[in-house]
C-alpha cells in the first residue's frame, strides 16, 4: 500500500513539473500566475483559422525562445473559392519585441530569415517569462497586401519574443526553429498557437461600384 501511495505521489509531482516545462531539455519557469487573458480581436473576416482549432484559443503551456524555439511556423490553406488578402495575425506571447512572416505556397521555408512578407510588432505582454502567455497580440497586416490565391497553401509564423503560447498536441503540426532546423512541436506532444484572418479580394472592376 505504501509503495502504491509513493508511486502516486511521484506521478503527481512529475505532472506538475511537466506543466511548467518551457524548454525541450526540461527547463522550467518560475511559479507565477499567467497574465490576464486578453479580449478577443473584434476584427471580423471572411477567412479565419487557428492552429488551436477555435479562434483565440487560450494557451495552457508555453515554450521559451532559448529552450524551445526561436521562431514558430505553421501551414494552412485558403479553403475559400476566392483569393483572400490577409488582414490580421494573432499570437499569444510575451516579450519586448517580435516580427512576423508569411510564405505563399506549400513548400516549407528553408529557414525563417527571408519570408516573402514580413513586419515587426511589439507584444502586448512585455514579460518574456509569463507562463503560460495568455495575452494575444493582434497584428494588422493589411498594409502588406499579402494575397493568398484560392485553394493555395501558405505558411505563417513569428519570432518568439521570449515565451510563446502552446497547448497539448491537437492534431495540428506546428514547427519551431531549434538547433538550426525546423523541429516539429508534435514530437514533443504540443501545438503552438498561431492564428490568421483574411478577407476576400474584391476585383478591381467591382471596387468602383457603389451601392445606391
Amino acid at each position: 500500500m505504501r509503495k502504491l501511495a509513493f508511486v502516486v505521489v511521484i506521478l503527481a509531482v512529475t505532472a506538475v513539473a511537466l506543466a511548467g516545462v518551457a524548454g525541450k531539455q526540461g527547463q522550467t519557469v518560475l511559479d507565477r500566475p499567467p497574465a490576464v487573458e486578453s479580449q478577443p480581436s473584434e476584427v471580423r473576416a471572411d477567412f479565419e483559422w487557428s492552429s488551436g482549432g477555435a479562434m483565440n484559443t487560450v494557451p495552457t503551456l508555453g515554450g521559451s525562445s532559448t529552450g524551445w524555439a526561436e521562431y514558430f511556423i505553421v501551414m494552412t490553406t485558403n479553403t475559400l473559392a476566392q483569393d483572400i488578402v490577409l488582414t490580421e495575425l494573432g499570437f499569444p506571447c510575451g516579450g519586448p519585441s517580435s516580427s512576423w512572416g508569411v510564405w505563399v505556397g506549400a513548400t516549407m521555408p528553408p529557414n525563417y530569415t527571408s519570408p516573402q512578407y514580413s513586419g515587426s510588432f511589439t507584444p502586448v505582454d512585455p514579460d518574456p517569462n509569463t507562463f503560460p502567455p495568455t495575452v494575444y497580440t493582434y497584428v494588422d497586416v493589411t498594409a502588406a497586401n499579402v494575397v493568398i490565391p484560392a485553394g493555395s497553401a501558405f505558411w505563417f509564423g513569428y519570432l518568439n519574443p521570449g515565451m510563446s503560447g502552446q497547448i497539448d498536441f491537437n492534431g495540428v503540426t506546428t514547427y519551431g526553429w531549434y538547433g538550426g532546423a525546423w523541429d516539429s512541436d508534435a514530437g514533443w506532444s504540443r501545438t503552438t498557437i498561431l492564428q490568421v484572418k483574411g478577407d476576400v479580394v474584391i476585383p478591381v472592376e467591382l471596387q468602383s461600384l457603389s451601392v445606391e
